[in-house]
């Protein structure tokens, strides 16, 4: 009999096949938030503690260096100017509708969004 994984555990294996993608799609590109070009983690826009329904957004998260990412706490103001830069100013309005509305409605994630979300993503993995 296979055991089910739970909604926390298939959360968090999506999270780590998430942020590898996010990491390889912006391999050649400098910090979103410093602009320097340093090893990359994969740096939420919306933070994942409030937001958590655009987690796996991918306009709302890009590399960024850990510094940034961790230790900077301005660093969200560069990051919004070059959010603009990169994903343009109609995402970004689309990005701000969908935060707006989370926090409104809220989000659950169901099973079978998570087990397709990690099909997914290591796809795009393998393509990459």
């Amino acid at each position: 009999m296979k055991k089910t994984k739970t909604l926390p555990k298939l959360k968090a294996e999506l999270q780590m096949i998430f942020n590898s993608y996010i990491r390889e799609r912006d391999k050649d590109q400098p910090c979103i938030s410093c602009g320097q070009y340093k090893p990359l983690q994969a740096g939420h826009f919306y933070t994942v503690k409030q937001y958590d329904g655009l987690r796996f957004d991918e306009d709302n998260v890009h590399g960024e260096c850990a510094y940034c990412n961790l230790f900077d706490g301005m660093h969200l103001l560069n990051y919004a100017a070059n959010l603009k830069n990169r994903i343009g100013e109609q995402r970004c309005a689309e990005l701000e509708k969908r935060a707006n509305q989370y926090k409104k409605d809220g989000y659950k994630w169901t099973r079978s969004e998570l087990v397709g979300l990690i099909q997914y993503y290591k796809n795009k993995l393998k393509d990459k």
